[in-house]
């Protein structure tokens, strides 16, 4: 790979609110895992112990691991907007190296949520490395449907490349909502976290938008699903194309 690939990936979220000096978080990922570069903590606090408010499920509770590694990640952001409003508004950009992103007039919540939701995937949580293939396609401010045409199709390739790899495909989308349902009890025990590490609700409620989502995922694929022929109606069509056009 070049030397070039090798750079991290970055996503750089500049807030605005036109009364102050912008402020700038930029989250960098490793460009071949995908896996959260972490700035280094000069304390990790107790609520980041694996044993505090320990996600039902925790997968690696059974391990010897004493420090829940999405709790570590999230230290530098929360401490950053732990005086932060949920509904102060500001203005948005992301930028990345291919591409800017803004959003005006939008609350502190929902720029955390996007913020939240890169670095809590891609920080090591066995339950929501299942996500990080999404990262690499990362739309901020995406809707629900967007969510779920995203969240289908990753799945559905990830079972294509299962099935490449001679492992068992599940092409019914059965174990997607699983992995939702597991991302639920995660986002409910963060809440339970940040409450001891916030001052104001900015980050609380931006896990809260995450874990709406992540409760809508499922109740809207089977109607997505239901959507697809007419979606994907020229797939369906048996007409052999004229090989003389």
């Amino acid at each position: 790979m070049s030397e070039q690939n090798d750079q991290p990936i970055s996503f750089r979220y500049i807030f605005d609110t036109e009364l102050e000096k912008p402020f700038v978080f930029e989250i960098l990922l490793d460009a071949r895992t995908l896996t959260y570069q972490s700035k280094v903590c000069a304390e990790e606090h107790s609520w980041t112990d694996l044993d505090y408010h320990r996600c039902d499920g925790c997968r690696l509770a059974d391990l010897g691991i004493s420090k829940c590694p999405v709790a570590v990640n999230l230290q530098d952001i929360v401490q950053c907007f732990s005086a932060s409003i949920s509904y102060d508004k500001v203005n948005i950009t992301i930028e990345t190296d291919d591409r800017s992103y803004s959003k005006q007039n939008v609350t502190m919540q929902s720029g955390l949520s996007s913020i939240l939701g890169l670095i809590m995937t891609t920080s090591g949580c066995p339950s929501l490395d299942y996500l990080r293939p999404m990262v690499k396609t990362h739309l901020p401010f995406a809707s629900i449907s967007e969510t779920v045409y995203r969240a289908i199709s990753m799945y559905l390739l990830a079972q294509f490349t299962r099935a490449k790899n001679g492992l068992e495909p599940d092409w019914g989308l059965g174990g997607l909502t699983d992995i939702y349902s597991q991302i639920d009890k995660i986002n409910r025990a963060m809440v339970q976290r940040l409450q001891s590490a916030t001052q104001q609700d900015a980050s609380l409620n931006a896990v809260v938008i995450l874990d709406s989502f992540a409760k809508m995922v499922p109740l809207t694929i089977s109607g997505m699903i239901n959507d697809l022929d007419e979606l994907f109606w020229p797939y369906l069509d048996q007409t052999e194309p004229d090989a003389s056009n």
